[in-house]
């Protein structure tokens, strides 16, 4: 049946292997025969997306965070030099008829409203999480954050919110004391330590456009 999809769907077993791929996940991977991906993983599949931004590597960490949380996973992945379009990836867990944890399943769709280059400059993280982290930051946090952790000053984060430089560095200052530092350095340790640099706020991307 997932033979007839034009969205990419992959399935993983436990080791991040893939043990099923459409023709539409060969197309997204730059590949030809399914024997390039099945039994390997995303380390092992010699595909341009795979062979930077350490992709293959998150990815796995990824799958191992699904099947032992058994809780799914919502990522946008830019991959310029991979992949001509953002795209929106949907990872769940893989049960067997015992009801036990197989696996992940992995589905894809591309972002038909992209307009996150206006936001960000530098090196953004290739995965970003569309789920967040924990409830430690509340949203308004998050988009606060999101500029600065992506490389942005507090005067660039300030224009792009239509906030003051003065109101931004008072709101990081309070996000420095709610973490306990008083550095923006020790402060962007702890969220790469808790994965919210990989996180986007709903605001920056129209959430209408990303349902399936």
């Amino acid at each position: 049946m997932l033979d007839q999809f034009s969205s990419p769907y992959v399935i993983k077993d436990l080791e991040s292997r893939h043990i099923y791929t459409n023709k539409a996940a060969l197309d997204l991977l730059g590949l030809k025969n399914k024997s390039d991906v099945l039994g390997k993983s995303d380390i092992e599949i010699k595909s341009k997306l795979f062979e930077i931004d350490d992709t293959g590597v998150e990815f796995i960490r990824q799958d191992k965070q699904i099947t032992s949380s058994e809780k799914a996973m919502r990522c946008l992945e830019i991959h310029p030099a991979a992949v001509e379009c953002p795209y929106i990836v949907n990872k769940v867990p893989y049960y067997n008829d015992e009801n036990e944890c197989v696996g992940i399943c992995v589905y894809t769709k591309n972002l038909e409203v992209f307009t996150l280059n206006d936001f960000i400059k530098g090196n953004m993280p290739g995965s970003l999480l569309l789920n967040k982290p924990d409830y430690f930051f509340t949203e308004r946090n998050c988009e606060v954050m999101f500029f600065r952790l992506q490389g942005l000053t507090n005067k660039e984060t300030a224009e792009r919110l239509n906030l003051s430089t003065r109101t931004v560095e008072s709101y990081m200052q309070t996000l420095y004391e709610k973490v306990g530092v008083n550095h923006f350095d020790d402060f962007k340790n702890f969220c790469v330590s808790k994965e919210y640099h990989r996180y986007l706020p709903k605001r920056f991307i129209g959430v209408v456009h990303l349902e399936f």
